[in-house]
């Protein structure tokens, strides 16, 4: 589908005696852009109890308050990389180098204390939902960056 799209696009352009590379530029950069917008959204942020409780090596029970912390550091992790072109075609991307953002995107197992798996946390998928988003964004993207040129070339 965006393979067709992109023709009809690169068609367009053409016929427009647009610049194709800084158009292409724009509009990946823009697809990069709704991803991260999206993927940023549905990242899960951590709220941790104000409530620590634990039991000594000597068999102490021990309770006390903390202040409520929340979490955010996997949402604060995303970054977008640079469009650049690659052979022939343009591209960018999202990355996030968190330890643990691949097990809450993707999901994991559930071990206790012995190995044992005794349950499975299904994953988030935002790092998908934000690929979606770009790719249903393409066309209307697609037509801004025409309207931008012809706009551009006082057609």
């Amino acid at each position: 589908m965006i393979t067709q799209d992109y023709k009809q696009f690169r068609a367009a352009l053409e016929k427009l005696g647009a610049d194709l590379d800084d158009s292409a530029k724009r509009v990946v950069t823009g697809m990069r852009d709704v991803a991260h917008s999206v993927t940023v959204k549905n990242t899960p942020v951590g709220v941790y109890p104000d409530t620590v409780s634990f039991v000594t090596s000597t068999g102490k029970q021990v309770t006390f308050k903390v202040s409520l912390k929340q979490g955010g550091t996997f949402r604060r992790g995303w970054k977008r990389r640079r469009a650049k072109k690659v052979g022939k075609v343009w591209e960018s991307g999202l990355f996030n180098n968190t330890e643990y953002g691949i097990f809450v995107n993707n999901g994991h197992r559930v071990v206790n204390k012995d190995g044992v798996t005794v349950g499975y946390v299904k994953g988030e998928r935002m790092l998908e939902q934000g690929i979606d988003a770009a790719r249903r964004q393409s066309e209307p993207l697609f037509r801004q960056e025409i309207t931008r040129v012809k706009q551009k070339g006082g057609w």
